[in-house]
Parts: structure tokens; sequence; C-alpha cells
């Protein structure tokens, strides 16, 4: 069996490479003025669940519930932006063939794809290496692992207010909320 700690390290580890993904996004959000679309917003959504799955795992020790939360919500991820890609491949005529600035050649929404699955990839070999730690265990995170938490829990929050600001209280459309 792995050292705990080095498992705990990875998890924080993790936890701070989704959340570097989300400031990337919000990069594009603010400085390039590309507002998210619905389905940006329902991945950005599914990362944040991977992301509340990790702190849980941070908080209160490993356990197979937490890395569940994990896969659920990267299989969430991964379904939205699936959905996106297809939308993409083959579109409307007069329709652009994709949307927003590529990374590296690749849409955001199909980055999105390749890190819900390699969200899963890795949820499935932490259920390999870990052991269910007792239920009432509240564990005290090292130093590391409580800056990944804030950071983990801000980007949770920034989210939280630049949909609210995106879109208000109703529906949220691609310019904006809905006419």
């Amino acid at each position: 069996m792995m050292n705990k700690q080095i498992l705990y390290t990875a998890n924080s580890l993790c936890m701070l490479l989704v959340c570097s993904i989300l400031l990337g996004a919000f990069y594009f959000q603010y400085v390039l003025g590309e507002h998210p679309c619905p389905l940006c917003l329902l991945q950005r959504m599914g990362m944040l669940g991977v992301i509340f799955g990790l702190t849980l795992n941070t908080r209160f020790g490993f356990r197979n519930e937490h890395v569940s939360v994990v896969m659920i919500a990267a299989l969430v991820g991964v379904t939205f932006s699936i959905r996106q890609v297809l939308l993409h491949v083959c579109p409307q005529p007069g329709e652009p063939t994709g949307y927003g600035t590529p990374v590296m050649g690749m849409h955001l929404y199909t980055w999105g794809v390749l890190i819900f699955a390699a969200s899963i990839l890795a949820a499935a070999i932490f259920l390999l290496l870990i052991q269910n730690e007792p239920a009432d265990t509240i564990r005290r995170p090292t130093l590391f692992e409580r800056v990944a938490l804030y950071v983990g829990v801000g980007m949770c929050l920034a989210n939280t207010i630049a949909t609210f600001v995106e879109c208000q209280l109703g529906p949220c459309c691609e310019n904006g909320p809905c006419p």
C-alpha cells in the first residue's frame, strides 16, 4: 500500500490542476471577452463537482463515496463536453465550426472531454490505492492541502458569482441573459 501522505498530496495537486483550468476559463471570459455558453457553464459545474469530491477527501479522509462524487461529476461533465463537440463536428449551415478561441489546436470543450476522462481515470486509480477511513474521521490537512482546499472553495465561489453576474436568476444564453 502506498504512503497515505503521497495520496493526499496527489489529491491536492489534482484539485489545484482543476482550479487552474477554471482559472484559464476565467481568462477567456474576462480578458478575451468570450462569454461562456450554457454548455460551457454546465461543464464548469462538472469541474466544480470534481473539486468538491477532492475537497471531501482532503477534509474527511479517503472514502469510496468521495471518489464516487469525483467520478459522477466527471461523467456529467464529459457528457456535456461530448455534446458540445458533437454540435460542432457537423454544424448547421451558417453556424461556426467551433466556439471560442482554440488552445493548442483544440477548443475548450474538446479539452473538457480529455480533462473529464483523465479525472475518471485518476479517480479509478485512487479507488485502487486507497483504503476507506472510518466515517467519523476528521483529519488535520497539511498546510499545502489547506491551501489547495481554500483555492478550491475560492474557485467554487468565484464561479458561482461569475455565473450569477452572467445570467442573473434566469436562464443563461450565449451573450448574457435570454431576452
